[in-house]
């Protein structure tokens, strides 16, 4: 059987991320380069403008700042590095930017839409290869992206870039985000993937764009927490066949499974404190210059155009140390199939310690999807 294209050596990477976690050491970052994108996705929670980025407060980083960060965080111990914004490849100083980076010496992996990739790009990331480029894959075609995201004519552009990356070589991971505007793309983007031998990841839950707009606490273009319980578990069941999502609704109701839909370094939870390595192991800077545990919350957050990293990082670490979820959540008896963490109860409610109800509502609809689904398979 063949192996999905996918990053080798994942029991090294979590050796390294439990270590770091442990000694508080920034192993992993984000560089927000910009928020500028070509897509206008209805549940973005960064996108700006150029405009609205010319008459922000706080100026957008320069190549420079970036070169001095990127020296600063190695000196401290960063190895894996994620370009995102928007849109990266939209800055105006990303190639140069990535081939500085790559030369010294990081694994690099890039969030983008995959509009921008054609042969000239491919031939870059050939000669100079990330670690992985993960696009972000919204639909089976152009009325799709011009519904969710606002673009058109750039679905063949999408899939061109995905194709001619897997030919070069290149490890990608396809990304969707899933909401009531592409929900009926999904059959077809799992087909897709597994046609191509790649990785596909769908999130169903949608963060509130609280950095977009500080007023949408708890609110976004998104399925209702039923619709996004009902639709994780249909993409798993899928992606994973039969015997493995059997498996899997079992664990929900033994009270663990591995968070669902979410970033890859969400999987490291301490009891009564922040839920993931964030703050602790990895590390996000946004566009204007703010170092934060995550890129889904604006706090606790730290100026980095005024500090160097080190001193930056401890401070940002203490504060992240300190936060704590809500007790409510803590001694859930979902607690472990929920997965609720400071960015979310933040998103959901204003406050780390805030009680996430979409998340309560939609674990307990998993719950009872499990307890039916397996309850009716018994003969």
């Amino acid at each position: 059987m063949n192996t999905p294209n996918m990053i080798p050596g994942r029991a090294l990477t979590d050796y390294l991320y439990n270590k770091a976690s442990h000694l508080r050491v920034p192993l992993s970052g984000t560089f927000e380069l910009s928020p500028v994108c070509n897509f206008s996705c209805r549940m973005c929670y960064v996108r700006k403008t150029q405009q609205e980025v010319r008459e922000s407060p706080r100026p957008i980083l320069t190549l420079n700042d970036w070169r001095r960060i990127a020296r600063e965080a190695r000196e401290a111990g960063m190895l894996y590095l994620l370009l995102t914004g928007g849109e990266p490849l939209l800055w105006p100083d990303f190639w140069t930017l990535y081939d500085e980076l790559i030369d010294m010496g990081f694994l690099i992996s890039i969030n983008t839409n995959g509009s921008l990739i054609a042969e000239a790009a491919i031939a870059h990331f050939r000669q100079k290869p990330p670690l992985r480029i993960n696009i972000t894959l919204y639909g089976a075609s152009d009325e799709t992206y011009q519904n969710l995201c606002g673009a058109s004519g750039v679905f063949t552009k999408v899939d061109n870039a995905i194709r001619g990356l897997l030919d070069a070589g290149i490890t990608v991971k396809l990304n969707c985000s899933l909401t009531p505007q592409n929900a009926a793309d999904l059959d077809w983007i799992i087909d897709y993937a597994k046609a191509r031998n790649t990785i596909v990841s769908v999130a169903t839950y949608m963060f509130p764009p609280v950095r977009r707009d500080p007023t949408r606490f708890g609110e976004n273009e998104r399925f209702t927490p039923e619709e996004c319980a009902k639709y994780m578990l249909r993409f798993l069941e899928r992606d994973r066949g039969p015997k493995a999502y059997e498996a899997y609704l079992h664990s929900i109701l033994s009270g663990y499974i591995d968070p669902p839909g979410l970033d890859e370094g969400c999987i490291d939870p301490i009891d009564g404190k922040i839920r993931c390595r964030a703050g602790k192991a990895s590390f996000w800077i946004s566009w204007d210059g703010w170092l934060m545990p995550c890129g889904m919350m604006p706090e606790p957050k730290v100026d980095i155009t005024k500090l160097p990293f080190g001193e930056a990082w401890a401070s940002l670490a203490e504060a992240s140390a300190a936060l704590r979820l809500s007790g409510v959540c803590d001694k859930c008896s979902n607690l472990k199939v929920c997965h609720p963490c400071a960015a979310i109860s933040y998103a959901e409610t204003g406050s780390s310690a805030g009680i996430p109800t979409y998340m309560c509502r939609t674990t307990r609809e998993m719950c009872r999807i499990a307890r039916e689904t397996l309850s009716s398979d018994k003969p």
